[in-house]
C-alpha cells in the first residue's frame, strides 16, 4: 500500500507521552490520531470512526472486530497477548496483532533484582524499624544479617527478552544461572546462562535454585505451571518471583507453601485476580513482597513503545513483516 494511504485513522487508549504523541502524529502524515481514555472512550471512538484501521490499547474490547470492521493492525502495548487470544481477536484471516515484547526487559530485570536485594538484605524489616524509630540492639542486628546474592543459584523459567536480561543482571552479581528455554536441546548452551534446559526439565531447575523467576507467557501449557507439586520440589530457603501472569502460579498452592514454610518467601507483581482482593491472605503474609502489576513500567516506557510502534508502522507501509506478531498456535 502507498505510504500516504495507511493508516487512515488510529485510535489509541494507550496514553503516549506528549512528545511521543507528536512523533506518532508526524509519522501518520495524512492519517488521524484519536487519543481516548478508558474502555468506554475506546468503544465510543470506534463507533464514531468506522474507518479506523489501527488500534492501540492494553485492553481492547472483546467485540473489537465488530466495532472496527476496517481494522488492519492491533498494536498491544503489553508484552502478553493472552487476553486478546482468549477473546478470539487473533485470527488467521483477521488483523495483524503485535505485542510490545522486548521493551520491558530493562525495567522488569531491574525490578527482579530489586526484589532479590530487598529479600536478602531484609529491607522490609529495616524500613519497618525506621518507621517506628527503633535502633536494634545486638540481637536485633544479628536477625537483620543479610545473605549475599553472590554464589546463589538463580533459576529463570523462560529465557526470553526479560529472562535473558534478568540472567545478565544476576550474573553481574556473581550468581549461577540456570534457565529453561522452550527450544532447548540436550546440548544447548547460552552465553548468559551456566545451564540451559528444556521446559520439561523444570523440576531439576526448581530443586537447584535459591531464587526462581517465572518469566513465561501465559498459554494453555503454562497455566498453573507452578503448582503444589512444583513448590514442594523447591528449596526451603527459596524465594519465588512472578513477573509474568498470575495464572502461571497456582495461587492457593502458593499461599499454602508460604504459610507452611515449604518455601521461604515470594515477590509477586501479578496475581490470578487483579486487583488482588483485600481478603487475600497474601496481603498479610510476612514473607511476601507485593506490587500492583507495575514491574514493567518506567519513565522510558512511552519512548520505547513509540519506537516500536513507528518501526512497525514503517514495516506496514513497506509490506514487510512486523515485529512481535502474535501467533495463535504458539499462544503469544
Amino acid at each position: 500500500m502507498e505510504q500516504s494511504s495507511f493508516p487512515r485513522c488510529v485510535v489509541s487508549s494507550y496514553a503516549f507521552a506528549p512528545e511521543d504523541q507528536r512523533r506518532v502524529e508526524t509519522a501518520l502524515d495524512h492519517g488521524t490520531l484519536h487519543m481516548v481514555t478508558g474502555r468506554d472512550g475506546l468503544r465510543d471512538a470506534l463507533i464514531a470512526h468506522p474507518e479506523t484501521d489501527v488500534v492501540c490499547s492494553f485492553f481492547p474490547p472483546s467485540d473489537l472486530l465488530a466495532l472496527a470492521p476496517n481494522l488492519r493492525w492491533l498494536a498491544l502495548p503489553s508484552a502478553g497477548a493472552d487476553r486478546v487470544l482468549q477473546a478470539g481477536i487473533v485470527r488467521a484471516s483477521g488483523p495483524i496483532v503485535t505485542t510490545a515484547n522486548g521493551i520491558h526487559a530493562t525495567p522488569i530485570g531491574e525490578f527482579v533484582l530489586s526484589l532479590m536485594l530487598m529479600w536478602v538484605r531484609k529491607w522490609p524489616r529495616i524500613v519497618e524499624l525506621q518507621r517506628t524509630a527503633v535502633w536494634p540492639d545486638h540481637s536485633g542486628w544479628e536477625a537483620l544479617a543479610g545473605r549475599e546474592l553472590s554464589g546463589a543459584t538463580l533459576g529463570i523459567i523462560g529465557m526470553g527478552n526479560i529472562g535473558r536480561y534478568v540472567a545478565r543482571l544476576g550474573r553481574a552479581f556473581g550468581m549461577r544461572i540456570i534457565a529453561t528455554r522452550r527450544t532447548a536441546e540436550a546440548s544447548s548452551s547460552d552465553p548468559d546462562a551456566d545451564v540451559v534446559v528444556a521446559s520439561d526439565q523444570l523440576d531439576g531447575l526448581l530443586a537447584a535454585s535459591d531464587f526462581v523467576v517465572v518469566s513465561v507467557p501465559l498459554t494453555p501449557q503454562t497455566y498453573h505451571l507452578i503448582d503444589a507439586d512444583q513448590l514442594k520440589m523447591m528449596r526451603r530457603n527459596a524465594f519465588l518471583i512472578n513477573i509474568s501472569r498470575g495464572n502461571t502460579v497456582h495461587e492457593d498452592a502458593l499461599i499454602a507453601a508460604l504459610t507452611n514454610s515449604t518455601i521461604a518467601g515470594a515477590g509477586l507483581d501479578v496475581f490470578e485476580t487483579e486487583p488482588l482482593p483485600q481478603d487475600s491472605p497474601l496481603w498479610r503474609l510476612p514473607n511476601v513482597i507485593i506490587s500492583p502489576h507495575l514491574a514493567g513500567d518506567s519513565d522510558q516506557y512511552s519512548r520505547r513503545f513509540t519506537d516500536l510502534f513507528l518501526e512497525n508502522l514503517a514495516h506496514c507501509r513497506a509490506d514487510e513483516p512486523l515485529r512481535n506478531v502474535v501467533d495463535p498456535d504458539r499462544g503469544y
